[in-house]
């Protein structure tokens, strides 16, 4: 067996550290573990340079300093290969959900919903963050991972603002134009300035914030695209005909056929008529973000007028709302049944309050849904004289 010599020692740990391992613990474990392998492994007639230039290869693919990298790796982040699988599971799983979701969605296939939160959550909330980190830690420059993690943050809140759009929630429109304008006003130039000015970089940073800036360009102008003028002057049209119709109704005389328990119907029809009223008031004042005094002080279509188009389209029906929306239809089953007391020949009378889902309804849907019933209050009205 071959003793290794002072020298020889010295030897191995100056070419240790001229090959870039400058950590002194680590020298001195590959030091001993060469030490190591030269005593056991290396015969007496061997050359000792051409031995220890065959023995290095073993401990590297490129070069030494792989090994110090990994032990810093190792150091800084002890769940490192945790996080690239988690990486890797989460960014596949996010990809089929979307994908199946928004399948879902143009077929009107159920659970659309449920595979949109999922996936574009696990998205923004695990597969970003965790990108982030690692990014942190691949690239050399402060520079560029703060403007790394400024991307992937921005991307976060464009994402979020993208779920919240697609599941109607509020805060949508703000969180989709902060992380879209943040994207393609400010993230897109800091990472061009940044990167064009490296040689090494500049035609992959050219070709990577051309393609980003236009698509961020192409969703902002996506943001706020408004609905038809026609699809809009037609509904404001349909909308303001049913109002008209109402006070036509209240204006005219029909004569009732059944005199019996007319005055408890009266009644009922018009407490159910101001609970309506009232709904109607809610949804149009929490969608336009009136006051009461702003709102009493328009008309009915004016302030119907004054709704954002993006709210018209969208569900806003709070508890506060459902809970009265619950009481219309408690009471619309009563003045059905009082109906059918009253005027059993006449079934036409009787109101199928089910088949209106109003919490599902967008707010203009539920507005004209409202004005409908309305105009049914009217007719029994009118009838029960």
């Amino acid at each position: 067996m071959v003793k290794v010599s002072d020298e020889q020692v010295d030897f191995i740990l100056h070419e240790i550290e001229a090959r870039g391992v400058t950590m002194e613990d680590l020298q001195w474990n590959l030091l001993d573990h060469m030490c190591c392998i030269i005593e056991n492994e290396m015969s007496e007639t061997d050359n000792f340079d051409q031995f220890f230039q065959r023995l290095l290869p073993r401990f590297f693919n490129d070069n030494l300093r792989e090994i110090q990298e990994e032990t810093e790796l190792l150091l800084t982040f002890k769940h490192f290969y945790a996080m690239k699988k988690t990486v890797n599971i989460s960014g596949i799983l996010a990809a089929i959900l979307t994908l199946l979701a928004s399948v879902a969605k143009v077929m009107h296939w159920p659970g659309a919903g449920v595979a949109y939160v999922l996936g574009i959550a696990i998205f923004s909330l695990i597969f970003l963050p965790l990108m982030i980190a690692l990014k942190f830690r691949d690239e050399g420059s402060k520079t560029d991972k703060l403007v790394l993690s400024f991307g992937f943050l921005v991307g976060i809140i464009a994402s979020l603002g993208f779920l919240f759009k697609l599941m109607h929630w509020p805060g949508a429109n703000i969180l989709m134009l902060s992380g879209l304008a943040s994207f393609t006003f400010v993230y897109v130039p800091i990472y061009f300035t940044t990167r064009v000015r490296r040689p090494e970089l500049r035609f992959n940073s050219t070709v990577n914030s051309v393609l980003m800036m236009a698509c961020g360009c192409l969703l902002f102008a996506m943001y706020n695209l408004s609905y038809s003028v026609k699809v809009e002057e037609s509904s404001q049209q349909a909308y303001r005909l049913l109002n008209e119709e109402v006070q036509k109704m209240e204006q005219s005389k029909v004569a009732s056929v059944n005199q019996n328990d007319v005055r408890a119907l009266k009644k009922q029809v018009a407490e159910l008529n101001q609970q309506i009223l009232e709904l109607k008031s809610l949804i149009i004042k929490s969608s336009g973000h009136l006051t009461d005094q702003e709102y009493n002080a328009m008309t009915e279509d004016e302030a119907y007028g004054s709704l954002p188009k993006d709210e018209v389209m969208s569900r806003v029906l709070n508890g506060s709302m459902i809970s009265k929306w619950d009481q219309i239809c408690k009471l619309t089953e009563e003045v059905n049944g009082r109906l059918k007391a009253a005027y059993p020949e006449h079934k036409e009378l009787v109101f199928e309050i089910s088949s209106i889902d109003l919490p599902t309804n967008t707010t203009k849907i539920a507005l004209q849904n409202l004005t409908l019933i309305q105009m049914h209050l009217r007719l029994l009205k009118l009838i029960a004289g």
